[in-house]
């Protein structure tokens, strides 16, 4: 049964609230939206035509094979920001415990680098 127009406007309320509330939670349950491949095609399809340009000018025209590098070059860094826009998640970093110094830490890796070298075997 589909919800009136009511019912519908109460829901988005509801998880505007949400959202602005929580928005690490918002972060997680918000549904991702669809990935865009249209710009992901055309940085790949840039980015071997760039490649063809290398291989076949190389031997003939530097300055040739090199707009073809500069070419690749664009359409990797305009892959990247596809990518980046489409909204791929990072995992998220956890910070070290703050009772812990680097010293520590220092210390700590040095004793199992020494446990696991003079293991006996």
């Amino acid at each position: 049964m589909p919800l009136s127009e009511d019912e519908q406007r109460i829901l988005q309320e509801m998880e505007q609230k949400l959202y602005e509330g929580d928005r690490s939670f918002a972060g997680r349950v918000r549904p991702r939206r669809p990935i865009a491949h249209r710009p992901l095609r055309w940085a790949v399809l840039v980015f071997v035509a760039g490649f063809a340009v290398i291989l076949l000018s190389f031997r003939s025209s530097l300055l040739l094979a090199t707009f073809g590098f500069i070419v690749m070059l664009l359409a990797a860094l305009s892959f990247e920001r596809a990518l980046r826009q489409v909204g791929g998640t990072r995992p998220e970093r956890t910070p070290l415990p703050k009772n812990r110094g680097i010293a520590d830490e220092l210390s700590s890796f040095a004793r199992r680098v020494r446990s696991r070298l003079f293991q006996q075997h």
